[in-house]
């Protein structure tokens, strides 16, 4: 009697295993550089309406996130000025809690995907939050403590440089980071 009873709840468990309906987001395959590069973002990706028209592509994570939780912005767009430049403007969107350099906190690093160039950038800290709008929006400011933003900037050959920007909440952004760097790592050229 045992026996059937244990097998009958195995049965049961795997059968609710397959039904279960699955919540999980698909990845979504977006273009750059005139088409021709490819991107497939993280599952965890889900697709917004840009909240500023310099953007291209926005993304909030994680896709499952309720309201209420804590998420990740994600904006993808097209990018001027210097590698350097862009890197310094990043590090004053952020100050330290001990008041040291954001730059000093950051970590850069340069490799290069299929024939394409990429800075990567991780900086911790206050993050000066815009309101969504991004730096050249104009509005209100709010600083939001212990975020942290991962920064993709990639150069083409031939068709400029794009940025891809994750910025939230550390803890977050941390669940989210791995994702990110292998969409990166796996960028496409056409």
């Amino acid at each position: 009697m045992k026996n059937t009873l244990f097998l009958a709840l195995i049965g049961f468990a795997c059968v609710s295993a397959i039904a279960a309906p699955s919540h999980a987001q698909e990845s979504t395959k977006i273009e750059l550089a005139d088409g021709k590069v490819e991107l497939t973002t993280p599952a965890d990706w889900k697709k917004m309406e840009p909240k500023s028209r310099i953007v291209t592509y926005e993304f909030s994570a994680p896709a499952d996130a309720k309201a209420g939780d804590e998420k990740a912005r994600i904006t993808i767009m097209p990018a001027g000025g210097s590698v350097d430049e862009n890197i310094e403007r990043w590090y004053g969107q952020f100050e330290q809690p001990d008041g040291k350099a954001t730059k000093d906190k950051a970590t850069i690093e340069k490799f290069d995907v299929d024939g394409l160039t990429v800075h990567w950038v991780d900086i911790p800290g206050s993050f000066k939050d815009s309101m969504g709008g991004g730096p050249f929006s104009g509005g209100k400011t709010v600083l939001r403590k212990d975020y942290r933003m991962l920064g993709a900037i990639i150069i083409t050959k031939d068709q400029g440089q794009y940025f891809i920007k994750m910025t939230g909440y550390k803890d977050v952004v941390a669940t989210l980071a791995d994702g990110f760097k292998k969409s990166i790592k796996e960028l496409k050229t056409k």
